[in-house]
């Protein structure tokens, strides 16, 4: 749900106005929105001046050095905190570890790229250097290096020089790998210019060694780079080891400082959109109704030298400045991070977490329906919430991103959620890593049971005996109308469940084009179901002529209203618009179809490594586990995205899109906070 809002003003005298949002940053309720200063007032708006914008010019320097310093260190946000110094030794306190911490990262970065230019260029420049024999030292003769891939690029080296300076170079060449030769040309210093331009022609250039080593003949440089090689590791070790040191000696106490500047910044923001006098200033915001007391508890150490004035909140006409905070219990609110593609939704309408968090992971669980994936699921969602726990993150080379604990923890606890609903549908179904359990009579089908609970007449099966009846043989051709009925009657429920929502929404805020567009929906889809339900699907339409029956007038009297929708609304691509909502009823068959579509395959993959069992004594058995995992590993890769992707998408579009979810967004609570509660 979205939790109520008040509105609030504060006033307060200016000496104090430092104290009074101090005191509010530590409460972290208030979410703070610019006052606008009329014409002719006295007021100041924006940002500060004076010594107040030098005061927070200095603080962002500080607090710039500091994070940065803390990145070069490799201290985690996650590490406690020490006790805050006085604000007088800040700086000096921040320099001190700074300054070293500098220095150690310079010297990392340089050696960093000496050790990457070494391994690059080591090979090459060893060869060269060989070639070279110190001709690159003559005062009369230069040197020019170069790198060719194959024989013929060396031929044209050789033929662009020739065809240049005729014998006046010499070239030598050393292979220094499978596909990597380095030429060595000697000329005079007064035919260097040509020499390049003959190689530029052949579309060879000349090697260029990075940074320093450049303007070093090519025996140093290989001398340096035996060096580097030698030394490099071990130096770069102990500079970590520094690091390292800084980090545990200097660590708790910066990250204390570095909260404490961020939370000075944040105040001089906050300030900056307040209203300031010579005397006073004043400021406006939201407040969730039920954490008034606690800002009320924050300012009431300053007594009268503050004045509050909280008033309810115009839902009507200024819902789209109101701050949205949902207030969910424990279980919604880990489903609430598959909303946060979009804004929240606009104060005064309505949260669909809820709706998510239960039908979500219930219609994946419907589509994957195995007892054996669904345990697959439980294991990985347990070990995302143990690794959570304890305060690890996981990083997703193939997204890019990196889960923190806190998300992985939601991530883990939706998928624990989505397994249990699988593990419920798989006993339902009888399916275990498709139908393992069937052949071996776990479960079985009682064709006398499904008659009575579903009417549905099954043909002789194969697996008619067992511990465990199946509920729902859902690969039985028999079983399939019904599956599809009922999924048909989910895209029904949900489908008219958001034009209801849409009409009961736009009539509270007086939109009456979009209320009536609603209702006309709503009309008109009643009158197409009614419609197929009458004819049998096409199948009959002379029973639409029946005038005695009651739901064809149910059905007239929809498409009326349809009508009186488009009229009313003006919206007369209603008539295309009916169409494709009565597709978004039928999309809910993907549930039915992605869902049956993977227990064949599951099947399948099952039936193959069972047919090998079969063949020979021992060595069967064994090749029939390996090939029936391997095809179900392969199949289930293949499908697992639609498995995810289908019943988030009904959510999203079919459910969502008639709401106006996306188009009413609203703003996000966002508290004025200290920085050590909001991590």
């Amino acid at each position: 749900m979205i939790n109520p809002m008040q509105q609030v003003v504060v006033a307060g005298r200016q000496r104090d106005s430092r104290a009074i949002m101090q005191a509010l940053q530590t409460a972290g309720v208030l979410h703070i929105v610019p006052v606008e200063a009329t014409p002719g007032s006295t007021f100041q708006t924006g940002p500060l001046g004076g010594q107040a914008a030098e005061d927070r010019r200095e603080a962002e320097r500080l607090l710039a050095r500091s994070e940065s310093t803390l990145a070069m260190t490799g201290v985690p946000r996650s590490a406690a905190r020490a006790a805050l110094p006085a604000e007088d030794q800040w700086g000096m306190l921040v320099d001190q570890v700074a300054t070293p911490a500098t220095q150690l990262d310079d010297q990392e970065s340089l050696l960093r790229s000496d050790l990457e230019t070494q391994r690059t260029y080591g090979p090459v420049v060893t060869v060269l250097a060989r070639l070279a024999s110190g001709i690159d030292e003559s005062k009369r003769l230069a040197l020019l290096s170069l790198t060719t891939e194959n024989p013929a690029e060396l031929q044209a080296a050789d033929a662009a020089l020739r065809a240049e300076l005729k014998d006046r170079y010499a070239l030598a060449s050393e292979r220094v790998r499978e596909g990597l030769t380095a030429v060595a040309v000697a000329v005079m210093s007064e035919d260097r210019d040509r020499a390049r331009a003959a190689l530029s022609k052949a579309r060879l250039g000349e090697l260029r060694l990075p940074g320093r080593f450049e303007r070093l003949p090519l025996r140093e440089v290989a001398q340096e780079f035996t060096r580097i090689g030698s030394s490099s590791e071990s130096a770069l070790r102990d500079v970590e080891t520094q690091k390292k040191r800084l980090a545990d000696q200097h660590g708790a106490q910066l990250l204390s400082i570095r909260d404490a500047l961020a939370d000075r910044v944040a105040i001089d923001d906050a300030r900056a959109q307040t209203a300031r006098g010579k005397y006073g200033f004043v400021l406006q915001g939201y407040v969730p109704t039920d954490r008034v007391e606690g800002m009320k508890a924050a300012l009431a150490p300053f007594g009268n030298s503050v004045m509050t004035e909280l008033s309810a909140v115009d839902e009507h006409h200024g819902a789209g400045a109101i701050p949205v905070q949902l207030k969910n219990n424990d279980y919604t609110r880990n489903f609430e991070f598959l909303l946060n593609i979009s804004d929240p939704p606009r104060y005064g309408t309505f949260d669909p977490s809820w709706v998510v968090a239960l039908f979500f992971p219930l219609f994946f669980g419907f589509i994957v329906a195995d007892i054996g994936f669904g345990s697959l699921f439980l294991i990985a969602a347990a070990w995302m919430i143990g690794k959570s726990k304890r305060g690890e993150s996981l990083p997703i080379g193939l997204l890019g991103i990196t889960l923190d604990p806190s998300t992985m923890y939601q991530v883990g606890y939706v998928l624990r959620t989505m397994s249990l609903w699988s593990i419920l549908f798989g006993f339902l179904t009888g399916e275990f890593f498709g139908n393992i359990m069937e052949k071996l009579h776990v479960f079985y089908v009682n064709p006398t049971l499904i008659k009575n609970i579903w009417g549905v007449t099954l043909g002789e099966g194969e697996h008619e005996t067992g511990l465990i009846p199946i509920l729902m043989p859902r690969v039985l051709p028999e079983f399939s109308t019904t599956l599809l009925l009922i999924c048909l009657a989910l895209g029904i429920i949900f489908v008219l469940w958001s034009w209801t929502l849409r009409a009961q929404l736009t009539l509270k805020e007086r939109h009456m084009n979009h209320f009536w567009e609603a209702v006309g929906m709503l009309g008109g889809l009643v009158g197409l179901i009614l419609l197929a339900y009458i004819s049998s699907a096409g199948r009959n339409f002379g029973a639409l002529g029946n005038f005695g029956s009651p739901l064809v007038w149910i059905m007239l009297l929809g498409f009326a209203v349809f009508i009186l929708g488009v009229i009313m609304s003006r919206a007369f691509l209603m008539i295309i618009e009916i169409l494709s909502n009565g597709g978004n009823i039928i999309s809910f068959t993907r549930l039915f179809a992605v869902g049956v579509s993977a227990a064949i395959l599951a099947n399948l993959a099952t039936d193959v490594g069972w047919s090998l069992g079969g063949t020979l004594p021992v060595i069967g058995p064994l090749l029939g586990i390996v090939v029936g995992l391997l095809v179900h590993t392969f199949l289930f890769a293949l499908t697992i995205l639609g498995h995810v992707m289908q019943p988030i998408r009904l959510m999203w579009v079919e459910y969502l899109n008639p709401t106006g979810f996306y188009q009413d967004n609203g703003i996000r609570y966002n508290p004025f906070a200290r920085v050590s509660l909001k991590k």
